[in-house]
């Protein structure tokens, strides 16, 4: 068996790295570093594209972030993953830590697991080329926050509805415990054939959110915006949408992932009390601004709040209030950069944080992101 690594090299991953290629090299596997990872190990050499490589699982180490960014760039490809959670990651989609990653590397070589499908999307606006395929969702919203949406919701060629509102989400039974759920989408549990969709705020309240059989067709003609609409792909990049109409079907290629004996539904289970755990029973009364900033956090680790007032298009007096509405329930932390005093770094509190260790791990964090 081949296994690629991969790693997201803007966090401190390094050590990690070398927990989980040491385990594996002492195992005797055959190894192949993604080029990033092999310059960032100064093991040039052994690097290789994993889009292209040979190979029968990729081992992605990190977080949920480095996750979704590492299939994204797979594209269409279908070879098997295995998540490992980096210290101090809360990993909603990771089942194994680094700090017990040599406990299934014996199974990993041995082939004991089972490969566990999760459906995806993928989007076209226009006549453009169709997007890499998403784990989570699509996020259609004006490039400005507060500002409305105007579209008509055609499913499967026919019209469903017109509406306003200040944003549409197309969103997988993955996606379905991610930002979805963060606007009141329902949860899916992860085996279901289905889709949702769900208006942001929409002017009228009968417009619900929606579950489509996932082999139906969600199309949004007739958009339309005072400062022009964007598409967020798994909160990790943006593409324009100006002109539309945007299309999203489910993509014929699922993300594969390693599972290790246990149970589906216990597995969900598990990721949706952490996240509960996570956020508190605050995060639900929290306003909409402040659950925004809150899932950009998710997503960026560590962030200044100009940086959080660039990715939400948010006014920086409203990023200033959800920021203040956040730290005063406990759900973000806020440390005060050794480059800059002026400046605040804001991610969201750990139970490293709370043991009163963080401050140092966050000013690492933002060193090795700025190299």
């Amino acid at each position: 068996m081949r296994l690629g690594i991969t790693a997201d090299t803007t966090e401190n991953a390094t050590s990690d790295l070398l927990e989980v290629i040491g385990a594996l090299e002492e195992a005797n596997a055959e190894v192949v570093l993604d080029t990033a990872v092999a310059r960032l190990l100064g093991r040039e050499e052994e690097g290789s594209s994993l889009r292209k490589a040979n190979i029968d699982v990729i081992i992605i180490v990190g977080s949920d972030r480095t996750l979704l960014r590492t299939l994204l760039d797979l594209g269409s490809r279908e070879v098997a993953v295995l998540p490992v959670a980096s210290v101090d990651q809360e990993g909603y989609l990771f089942d194994v830590h680094v700090r017990n990653f040599d406990l299934v590397v014996s199974d990993l070589l041995n082939h004991d697991w089972t490969e566990e499908r999760h459906t995806r999307i993928v989007v076209r606006v226009g006549t453009r080329r169709t997007t890499p395929p998403l784990l989570n969702e699509a996020a259609i919203f004006p490039r400005r926050s507060a500002t409305l949406m105007h579209y008509t919701l055609v499913i499967d060629g026919e019209e469903f509805w017109r509406d306003s509102s200040d944003g549409v989400i197309v969103s997988t039974p993955t996606g379905s415990t991610a930002y979805s759920m963060s606007v009141g989408g329902p949860v899916l549990l992860g085996s279901t054939h289905a889709l949702t969709v769900i208006p942001v705020n929409s002017t009228n309240p009968a417009r619900r959110p929606l579950v489509l059989p996932d082999d139906m067709t969600v199309e949004l003609r007739e958009l339309s915006s005072s400062v022009g609409i964007d598409i967020v792909l798994d909160g990790q990049r943006r593409v324009g949408a100006d002109g539309g109409p945007i299309i999203v079907r489910r993509s014929p290629h699922d993300a594969v992932f390693v599972k290790f004996a246990e149970e589906r539904v216990a597995a969900l289970r598990g990721r949706l009390q952490r996240k509960v755990r996570a956020h508190s029973g605050a995060a639900r009364a929290l306003p909409p601004s402040a659950k925004l900033v809150l899932k950009v956090l998710e997503y960026h680790d560590v962030m200044t709040q100009r940086e959080i007032v660039n990715e939400t298009k948010l006014p920086a007096r409203t990023v200033r209030h959800a920021l203040s509405k956040l730290i005063s329930e406990g759900l973000v932390t806020r440390h005060v950069s050794l480059r800059d005093s002026r400046q605040g770094l804001f991610r969201i509190v750990t139970d490293r944080d709370r043991r009163g260790g963080g401050k140092a791990n966050v000013e690492k964090s933002r060193e090795v992101r700025r190299r």
